[in-house]
């Protein structure tokens, strides 16, 4: 044995002293060949054997698949394990064990944005704005969303208590026992009169049932205008897209072609819903709100919409992903999630890596749904008001939060892209050039903060006014407004713009 041992070291002494000599390495048999499968478990057994970590076979499996994986370039093909097929799964049906809380990050503890009917969470008494401070007694300040998520799921039946932080009362414990959950991918109200709005989260297995149904209680209420939410939808299932999509497109036409690695091409046809032939809504004004976290699914139907010409974009380019993904089980547990296609809207239209442009653009956060609502009234009027006591902003009678003000030297400055896009205007920062870009039809109005002109139409002028940036963001002087045709009005701590 002791032979045998210093044999081997003789051995790796002897390849040692070849890689040092310029010029020289050592030969071995059948390097001609291409390297494969027998390659792999060759090189997977030596490291195993002899590396000087001792690595476990799971590890080194898992870093020959995600290697294997990462050759790709492809950030949607990935393998899921047993635990993460699941996750997969429960967020694809909505159905979970846990509380029925949703949660957004905070600077220190997550907080809840709101929670779910006939739930834990909300049979006892768990409110939008609390803060979840420490779970089972222990303070959870600073941790990952997804790592709370994972603490306040377990098995159905189980109890566990949560330090609930809130406005104006000491902290208190609430017990909560875990149940089964089901997670609603679609909710909608009717806004001023006769606007219909409803929000989709994602396309998951329920999501095309969910949308009829509220879609048939909105119209009973009177809604003969729409705002369908797109914004920060990730995308989910193809076919409850299609099943969402057919309450607008004609049965029959082309919802959205899939082609594959070897160019077959397949269509998927809008559906006849049940007892109709027609679709539901026919002639109906709507907008369809999306941002750059529109995604996939959704960008699919949105670009169906936009296609046909059934509904107008309002808001910021979307995502941009479109491909279609297939989830394949392994034998062995988990499974393969793998591109299997590239998706076309009906005007042969492909999003990948581009998404789609919006009709109207709109990129100041909570603003769109504004924008909306003033698009489908006619768009004629824009009320804009600033309340200086409660740092807020309302434009067109909708809250869109917070709309700070400066004051420097006596002058008043106003968030620039909010009060430009609210009147109107297509705004655009261009870094290259140094310039705030204000477009609307027959008027391009250039602003070059911190300079001494500004532009209209190609023709430059002195600045009589200044555009500032603040903590990067644009801010214009109030007395600027009435060239965009607004007038301005002060009220205490409220200042109200308003262009009819």
């Amino acid at each position: 044995m002791f032979m045998r041992k210093m044999h081997f070291l003789h051995f790796i002494l002897v390849i040692a002293l070849l890689c040092t000599l310029g010029g020289v390495r050592p030969s071995f048999a059948a390097e001609h060949l291409d390297p494969g499968m027998d390659t792999l478990e060759e090189i997977l057994n030596d490291v195993q054997l002899l590396h000087i970590s001792i690595p476990d076979n799971k590890t080194l499996v898992k870093g020959a698949i995600e290697g294997l994986i990462d050759t790709l370039d492809d950030p949607y093909t990935s393998y899921l394990t047993p635990e993460e097929l699941k996750e997969f799964r429960e967020s694809i049906d909505g159905n979970y064990v846990g509380i029925g809380v949703q949660m957004q990050p905070g600077k220190i503890y997550p907080q809840v944005l709101n929670t779910i009917e006939n739930t834990p969470a909300s049979k006892a008494g768990i409110r939008p704005g609390d803060w979840i401070i420490k779970i089972d007694g222990v303070d959870i300040s600073n941790e990952l969303l997804g790592q709370v998520v994972e603490k306040i799921r377990g098995p159905a039946g189980t109890k566990l208590t949560l330090t609930i932080r809130r406005d104006g009362a000491a902290d208190f414990d609430i017990i909560l026992t875990r149940a089964g959950v089901t997670t609603p991918t679609v909710s909608g109200d009717v806004l001023y009169g006769n606007i219909g709005y409803i929000y989709i989260s994602m396309f998951g297995d329920l999501t095309g049932d969910e949308f009829k149904k509220i879609l048939d209680k909105l119209i009973e209420r009177g809604a003969s205008k729409l705002i369908l939410d797109l914004r920060d939808n990730p995308g989910g299932i193809i076919h409850p897209a299609l099943s969402v999509g057919s309450n607008f497109i004609e049965q029959g036409n082309v919802v959205v072609s899939i082609c594959d690695n070897v160019g077959n091409r397949e269509e998927y046809l809008a559906e006849r819903l049940e007892g109709k032939d027609m679709p539901i809504i026919k002639g109906m004004p709507m907008a369809v709100l999306v941002n750059e976290y529109t995604c996939s699914a959704a960008e699919l139907m949105a670009g169906a919409l936009q296609d046909y010409g059934l509904a107008t974009l309002i808001g910021g380019q979307t995502f941009g992903k479109g491909s279609v993904q297939a989830v394949i089980p392994l034998e062995t547990g988990g499974a393969l999630k793998i591109t299997v296609a590239r998706y076309f809207t009906p005007r042969d239209r492909s999003i990948d890596g581009k998404g789609l442009r919006p009709d109207i653009q709109v990129l100041t956060p909570d603003l769109s749904p504004a924008i909306a609502y003033s698009y489908l009234n006619g768009g004629r009027d824009c009320t804009i008001v600033f309340d200086r006591d409660r740092d807020e902003v309302v434009v067109n009678g909708i809250s869109i939060g917070k709309g700070r003000i400066f004051q420097l030297q006596n002058k008043i400055y106003l968030p620039l892209r909010l009060v430009l896009e609210s009147l109107g205007y297509k705004v655009d920062w261009l870094p290259k050039e140094g310039v705030v870009q204000a477009v609307k039809p027959l008027l391009e109005v250039s602003f070059y903060p911190g300079g001494d002109c500004y532009a209209v139409n190609g023709r430059t002028y002195p600045a009589t006014t200044e555009v500032l940036s603040i903590e990067d963001h644009m801010y214009v002087q109030e007395s600027l407004l009435p060239f965009f045709g607004a007038t301005i009005k002060h009220e205490g701590n409220t200042i109200i713009i308003e262009k009819k």
